[in-house]
């Protein structure tokens, strides 16, 4: 089947995992499509997400969900996603229907490389949008949740042009950002810019909780500061395992420079004022031209 970026409309869309990230998804792609299915083995879940109107079929099974699509999303873990690929290797092929088959996984390497198995009537492309909230499970969806978001694609070599352009209309149906790059790229600055935040989260939050094994006082003083930079270390600890999992290299490499980071920033603290406020200044001017916004007091 020729699909281009004007056939969204006409084209039925399975979800497997309706989460938080599948949830919103199907919220988001509402009357944009020809109609959504679910693939989801928690049936409260299915029933949820039948009785909200998000989907007009729920199932627990994969080829089932498979029977109605021309679009196969994976909004699960990592891990899981790559486990539902092997399962889609061993089907046979339809020569009849082509379906585009799009993830939302946190780390693509792995992921990527598994789709080049796939059947010739399954074409795959990596994706990773770069939204959540800490709080998982579809009661949190949120159809504004990939509004303005980067959806990040890694493609495989010699993709199909024509499910690229499917992938991208869905991308901007959901009011997302397409930006495209290989997926070994993406796995080492996705290491700096969002495993790394989590990890720094948790040791923070582990170093206040040895000294307040001392003194269980210092809970009470944390400052708004704390609470924000730490919000990430409440998310789900599987969904991140998985992540830890499928990235481990870049993940050290950006602890690596992290601790270059924070090493540079304890010889400024011995050395004098003024390399110290030159050195936190220069840090500050970065962070304020990448994110604009009114200045602090």
């Amino acid at each position: 089947m020729n699909k281009s970026v004007d056939w969204l409309s006409d084209s039925h869309i399975t979800i497997v995992g309706l989460g938080l990230m599948g949830g919103s998804l199907a919220m988001a792609l509402q009357g944009k499509c020809a109609g959504i299915t679910a693939v989801e083995i928690d049936s409260h879940t299915r029933r949820m997400g039948l009785e909200r109107g998000l989907v007009e079929h729920a199932t627990e099974s994969l080829v089932d969900g498979l029977k109605y699509a021309d679009i196969l999303i994976l909004a699960t873990p990592v891990r899981t996603i790559l486990e539902t690929l092997m399962v889609l290797n061993e089907l046979s092929e339809d020569p009849d229907k082509t379906v585009l088959v799009l993830d939302l996984g946190s780390t693509k390497t792995e992921v990527t490389s598994a789709m080049t198995l796939l059947p010739n009537n399954l074409t795959g492309i990596g994706g990773h949008p770069m939204c959540g909230k800490e709080t998982g499970g579809l009661e949190h969806a949120d159809a504004s949740l990939y509004q303005n978001a980067v959806f990040v694609l890694t493609p495989t070599n010699n993709p199909d042009n024509n499910m690229l352009d499917l992938a991208r209309q869905i991308i901007s149906a959901v009011g997302s950002i397409a930006i495209e790059m290989d997926a070994e790229r993406h796995d080492k600055l996705t290491a700096l810019t969002s495993h790394l935040p989590y990890l720094l989260a948790c040791s923070l939050v582990a170093a206040v909780n040895s000294e307040g094994d001392i003194d269980p006082t210092i809970w009470k003083m944390v400052s708004s500061g704390f609470k924000d930079t730490t919000r990430v270390a409440s998310s789900d600890v599987q969904m991140i395992i998985d992540i830890l999992e499928t990235n481990k290299d870049a993940i050290k490499n950006a602890l690596h420079q992290q601790r270059i980071a924070m090493d540079r920033l304890e010889i400024a603290l011995d050395g004098d004022l003024q390399s110290l406020q030159t050195s936190l200044s220069n840090i500050r001017a970065v962070r304020n031209y990448h994110f604009p916004g009114p200045p602090s007091g």
